[in-house]
């Protein structure tokens, strides 16, 4: 009977709250809930108790709010909305939607729900807070490495980025979560010096050298780490493509090939289309060329399948199929070394596998892996000389180009733009890569040390006039 009487009494105060609240709801627009709160209890004894009763008892049902300076919504609507579009993937569009279901789901969630451009705001103000320095994961007396390239032209600039790992490999391949940002900057014309500059820099405010650099083996890169005197890894992936380059690129019959595969494309849209090759690339085709080795090793293999027209439209895959064989030792070669390299780190042990098995199954084939055997010989031993005695490190730049592809997924596809602040969802991505890092990401402190004029201050500094840009100066 009690417990009948006492949820009685909590349906009479939840009624009287709904009508106090269409009595009073230009005076909520006016002065807010805290300020009617006060302005209702100074009603007679009666309302007053009832008032602070329903009151009481919906601060208990909702969540804990933060307050974030200088902004509207509450700590917990940004982070979920931050979360969503660097964390989930989701479209800026589709986060004030979800933000809406989430509400209507859970009570205290969003009850405001920000428009699209808020959120981007948002994300751009995370972003740079991390990049100044907030919520480092790595202390600076810690000894590290530094992993730099340039991404693609996109409207007359390239993009630079300099990554910060741990000098000693963490014994898997890198993650986004054991790497952050130490330096982004989109311009045009990227020579040694330029680079060399970035680098002075980036040293200067770590207080201190980097154990070792990895880049690409591209020439301007290479000069700026050898000016400052760093130790300065070549990364595998880009070294055996310009392996192949070297080896295959002037090869007649490897020519040939390309050619009569690149002829049997024109039948993609006849009923031959699923066997048609695949498409080459334009950017580092022969670091992309195992595709096609894949593709071609099936149609050999497969032959008994065909009928007699599909078997004459790619009998060129037959007239080359002892350069397809050769090729695809080739492949297995560089997969077994890529993988050991990335996973366990480049230390003596992993060099002397590599040459213990390039010796065995390339060094005894053909004139062309002779070749190429020398060369990564050649490239082991040249890697291992700028090791220590226990060290093992990273030799690899695969995570920088997975960064680039962070943003590239969700840059606008009008490269008339150019680069804009939009870039800092990459800082962003990779503080917030994993769900660990989720539940210890606070945007509280992040959004109250940036504000939009500093973006636009970052912006200036970092970037070249772009049109657009111009525009929303």
């Amino acid at each position: 009977m009690a417990k009948l009487d006492k949820t009685e009494e909590i349906k009479a105060l939840k009624k009287a709250l709904s009508q106090e609240k269409r009595k009073n709801k230009t005076l909520e627009k006016k002065y807010g809930e805290e300020k009617l709160k006060n302005k209702l209890l100074k009603c007679d004894s009666k309302k007053s108790e009832r008032i602070a009763s329903i009151l009481s008892l919906r601060e208990r049902e909702t969540v804990d709010r933060i307050v974030v300076p200088r902004h509207r919504h509450d700590e917990i609507t940004i982070r979920f909305a931050v979360m969503l579009y660097a964390f989930v993937g989701v479209s800026l569009r589709q986060v004030p939607q979800i933000l809406q279901l989430a509400s209507m789901l859970w009570n205290g969630i969003g009850d405001r729900q920000p428009s699209h451009v808020s959120v981007l705001d948002w994300v751009e103000k995370c972003g740079l807070s991390i990049t100044k320095g907030c919520m480092k994961k790595k202390t600076a007396e810690e000894a590290y490495s530094i992993i730099f390239d340039n991404s693609i032209t996109v409207c007359g600039q390239d993009l630079h980025i300099e990554l910060k790992a741990s000098s000693e490999h963490p014994g898997h391949s890198l993650k986004h979560a054991d790497v952050s940002v130490l330096r982004m900057k989109a311009d045009t014309g990227w020579n040694t010096q330029k680079i060399k500059e970035q680098l002075e820099l980036t040293i200067k405010e770590e207080g201190r050298k980097p154990e070792y650099v990895v880049s690409d083996n591209g020439l301007n890169m290479c000069k700026a780490g050898r000016k400052l005197g760093l130790v300065h890894h070549k990364d595998i992936s880009h070294s055996f493509g310009m392996f192949l380059e070297t080896v295959y690129s002037k090869d007649p019959e490897f020519a040939d090939f390309i050619a009569k595969k690149g002829y049997a494309r024109k039948f993609s849209h006849t009923p031959m289309a699923p066997l048609m090759p695949p498409k080459r690339r334009e950017y580092a085709r022969f670091m992309n060329v195992f595709d096609t080795v894949h593709w071609a090793k099936s149609v050999l293999e497969n032959g008994h399948l065909l009928s007699n027209r599909e078997k004459y439209m790619l009998s060129f895959v037959w007239s080359h199929a002892s350069l397809v064989e050769e090729l695809e030792d080739v492949m297995q070669a560089y997969e077994y070394m890529e993988q050991l390299c990335k996973q366990e780190g480049l230390s003596h042990r992993t060099a002397l596998e590599c040459r213990r098995y390039v010796n065995t199954h390339l060094m005894t084939k053909g004139d062309r892996t002779r070749r190429l055997a020398d060369m990564l010989i050649a490239y082991f031993n040249r890697e291992e000389a700028l090791l220590g005695s226990d060290e093992v490190h990273n030799i690899t730049s695969d995570i920088i180009e997975s960064t680039f592809g962070c943003f590239k997924n969700r840059m606008s596809p009008n490269k008339n733009n150019g680069y804009t602040p939009l870039v800092l969802l990459i800082p962003l991505a990779l503080r917030i890569s994993n769900i660990e890092d989720c539940r210890r990401f606070h945007v509280e402190q992040l959004l109250s040390r940036t504000t939009i004029t500093d973006i636009k201050r970052w912006r200036g500094d970092n970037f070249c006039q772009t049109p657009p840009l111009r525009e929303s100066n």
